[in-house]
């Protein structure tokens, strides 16, 4: 296996230096490529600095959104770098070598596996939500409902990530895994077409994992492994407003609605119907009200 760890940038070259400084010396790793997303800051001269040995550096020609960066990334480790598997890690992410090598070592024991990833956890060390269900319409959109995501948790959602006595289990096969850190074949990913670049922002986990699931791959989730994710810092940077990040989303659901669920022209007047109240609802609770988010 050849293991290469892809970090997409943009306008936070201070968290991606941090990162690439902390895995630099993972022997399991073979490259890293750092992908500046066509920063609008000093991101791209302060990462090109950092490009020696087994770290890489490469800038888009545009700002295409998240899975476009890390396609580039992609494409260059596996035409450049002649990697088999890549490990998408975001800036604001820890991860020790043990975690990577457990993700590493799935590979070698279970056939035709497209994706694994670890339990996440937030800066407290609390297990955070690691993996989704991927639902019908239905479901997906009590998912998103301030209350009625709440109110049906249950059964939404799994959260195996949750077990704390999994005995013998140390993994579980799940639809999709958070897109903050992963390991994946890079020939399940290219079969599956890579990220969905008409997505910018949201979504592309459960896009991938539809994609992975409809092509016969598997999807893990480690339950004895974990690895820290500082709640988005990168995005929470560069997208401060909290209506512009639930638009951002509302638009991914949408497109994952049309192009893979195949929802006809009544569900989809309903569903925009239902975002814009949940949009209505965020723009009182938070201009109104005064609620943080």
């Amino acid at each position: 296996m050849n293991i290469s760890c892809i970090i997409l940038n943009y306008n936070d070259a201070e968290t991606t230096i941090s990162l690439v400084n902390s895995m630099v010396n993972y022997e399991i790793l073979d490259s890293i490529v750092i992908v500046d997303n066509c920063s609008t800051d000093e991101s791209a001269s302060r990462l090109q600095v950092i490009a020696r040995g087994k770290v890489h550096f490469i800038s888009t020609e545009k700002n295409g959104g998240y899975g476009y960066g890390n396609n580039q990334g992609i494409r260059y480790a596996y035409g450049s770098l002649h990697a088999s598997h890549v490990l998408i890690a975001n800036p604001d992410v820890k991860v020790t070598e043990e975690c990577i090598q457990a993700m590493k070592d799935s590979f070698l024991k279970i056939s035709r596996l497209g994706v694994a990833a670890a339990v996440t956890r937030d800066g407290t060390g609390k297990v955070a939500l690691s993996s989704w269900r991927l639902n019908s319409l239905l479901g997906d959109i009590l998912d998103t409902g301030l209350i009625t995501r709440r109110i049906f948790a249950h059964w939404l959602n799994d959260r195996p990530e949750l077990k704390t006595d999994f005995g013998k289990e140390r993994y579980v096969y799940v639809d999709a895994v958070l897109g903050s850190l992963f390991m994946a074949d890079i020939h399940a990913l290219m079969e599956c077409g890579l990220y969905d670049e008409e997505v910018f922002l949201y979504y592309e986990e459960k896009i991938l994992g539809f994609q992975l699931k409809k092509k016969g791959y598997g999807t893990v989730l480690l339950l004895n492994q974990s690895y820290v994710h500082l709640h988005s810092v990168s995005i929470n940077k560069n997208v401060k407003s909290i209506l512009k990040k639930q638009a951002l989303l509302h638009m991914s659901k949408l497109h994952y609605y049309k192009k893979y669920l195949g929802i006809n022209r009544i569900q989809e007047c309903l569903v925009r119907a239902f975002l814009a109240f949940l949009m209505a609802e965020i723009w009182f609770l938070t201009k109104i009200v005064g609620l943080s988010w």
